[in-house]
């Protein structure tokens, strides 16, 4: 059972990540799963129950990767390299990235755990001496700033991301602003 499970969350991803939300149906998950409606709807009761569970992994193959990290001496450091592997999860997935930050729209507590861990690296900035401004005031600087660089790679109005100097700049200048360089 759970593999039938695993492999309509497998299509549902591909659908979702190479085409986008809108092709994300459930007669094109059982299609291409070779099961029936009624055994997709067993598993996940409605559509809206698969599209949360494969926000769910897809959210997961992203935290899994800002988990894996591992720390340095350098807490600035590390606090920016989980930045530039937000976005570089953002570059890599933009169908999935876009379809999350919709979903987080409504259900801002999907982000909790990104949330969680970005303050958990701005503690240990803090430990370190390294930061400017309080913890909470570096916590929406970077967040902000890393949302809104994620949000222009999926859906800039020239239809072209930002160039990674315009992201490495826009990361500079929260940096300097927060955290004092060790």
């Amino acid at each position: 059972m759970a593999d039938v499970k695993d492999k309509l969350l497998a299509v549902a991803y591909r659908v979702l990540e190479s085409e986008g939300p809108a092709a994300l149906t459930t007669r094109r998950v059982c299609e291409e799963a070779g099961v029936t409606m009624p055994t997709l709807y067993h598993h996940f009761g409605s559509r809206d129950g698969l599209v949360a569970a494969v926000h769910a992994v897809a959210l997961e193959k992203f935290m899994a990767k800002k988990r894996a990290l591992t720390p340095t001496d350098d807490p600035v450091a590390d606090l920016r390299m989980g930045c530039e592997h937000v976005l570089e999860f953002v570059q890599a997935h933009p169908s999935v990235t876009a379809a999350l930050m919709a979903r987080g729209i409504e259900q801002p507590s999907i982000f909790e755990p990104s949330y969680a861990l970005m303050r958990h690296r701005l503690e240990r900035c803090a430990r370190a001496g390294a930061l400017r401004v309080p913890i909470e005031r570096a916590a929406e600087h970077v967040w902000a700033v890393v949302q809104g660089l994620a949000l222009s790679i999926v859906a800039s109005p020239s239809g072209a991301p930002p160039s990674r100097a315009t992201s490495a700049g826009a990361l500079d200048a929260v940096f300097q602003a927060i955290a004092d360089q060790l």
